[in-house]
């Protein structure tokens, strides 16, 4: 499992933003760092949400 993808979902279970990570580059990430991953700013273009949880998986 080298890479580490990270989904973003707003409130409402809109997919907002994925960030796909090469942990053979980065190492492990905090759950800080992960947030920090997001784009400033970012809303939902659907609801207009400002508050996200965030999906994790690992990819080979």
């Amino acid at each position: 499992m080298s890479k580490l993808v990270i989904t973003f979902v707003c409130e409402n279970r809109h997919e907002v933003e994925a960030v796909t990570v090469d942990l053979n580059r980065t190492g492990d990430l905090s759950r800080e760092e992960i947030w920090q991953l997001q784009s400033k700013g970012c809303r939902c273009r659907k609801c207009g949400s400002e508050k996200f949880i965030c999906r994790t998986r690992y990819k080979d």
